[in-house]
């Protein structure tokens, strides 16, 4: 893949069935979910758009807070006309579909090395944003079509526990990703960082959490306990990093097809 040459499409649709959706984690796009979104694609109708200010995503609405993340997905639910769905997020993308979730938009939610799950009275969360703004020298974020071919080879490790099992061109296109991510900045500054997610109690969906134990941008296992929830579901997954769709697609997709079809989910609208 040729930066330059092939641009990311802005979303990924395929598939008959109940509504899947699937939203990536911050700096990456769509293709982040790699071939899952295919996998799922033969039992679900799924929809995986990418965030405003990445890659082959919208122009963002300036400052580009969680909040405003979030209504744009709610607003590709909207448009694709999908009341509710199934719900499944990487990282950010596992915060914005517990936000979503709260707002009464889940049939289910899996939440992958989610984003939004710590302590408010902790630095984790703006902890994790400065985190990402010291990768960004390293590893090109925001550079554009300046970043250096062997930054971005730094990419992958990051993203997975066992790289060499990423096809080739999953890892292209998600080390290309990052050098076009225009939103880290904005985040840094979302006084909604700190305080995380702390809506659990207005879902009324099945939640599966899932961490991932070889995860170098989050701690694999939550130090905070989790909210008590009647549907709530949580484990960790072994031999797996932050973006676990990469290196095991298969052990992916079978999580999210559970997770779709645990009891007490909400009827279908």
């Amino acid at each position: 893949m040729a930066e330059g040459v092939i641009q990311p499409e802005s979303r990924f649709r395929a598939g008959r069935g109940e509504p899947l959706l699937l939203v990536h984690g911050l700096l990456l796009t769509w293709q982040s979910w790699g071939v899952v979104a295919d996998e799922l694609a033969r039992d679900y109708e799924v929809l995986a758009p990418t965030l405003p200010g990445h890659w082959g995503g919208p122009s963002p609405r300036r400052p580009a807070t969680i909040a405003y993340l979030a209504d744009f997905v709610e607003a590709v639910l909207d448009e694709t006309g999908w009341p509710t769905a199934h719900l499944v997020g990487n990282s950010l993308g596992a915060w914005l579909v517990l936000e979503l979730a709260a707002r009464g938009r889940a049939r289910s939610v899996t939440a992958i090395a989610p984003g939004g799950l710590w302590d408010s009275d902790t630095d984790a969360g703006p902890r994790l944003i400065r985190k990402y703004r010291a990768f960004a020298p390293i590893i090109g974020i925001g550079t554009g079509a300046g970043a250096h071919p062997m930054v971005r080879s730094l990419v992958t490790p990051l993203l997975a526990h066992r790289p060499a099992l990423v096809p080739h061109r999953l890892a292209t296109a998600n080390a290309l990703a990052p050098a076009h991510c225009t939103i880290v900045d904005d985040l840094i500054e979302d006084p909604a960082i700190p305080t995380g997610f702390t809506r659990f109690a207005e879902i009324t969906a099945p939640v599966t959490v899932l961490y991932c134990a070889e995860d170098r941008l989050l701690p694999p296992r939550n130090p905070n306990p989790l909210p008590t929830h009647p549907t709530l579901h949580a484990h960790t997954l072994p031999a797996v990093g932050h973006v676990p769709m990469l290196e095991a697609p298969t052990l992916i997709a079978t999580e999210i097809r559970t997770a779709t079809t645990r009891p007490g989910r909400t009827s279908a609208m």
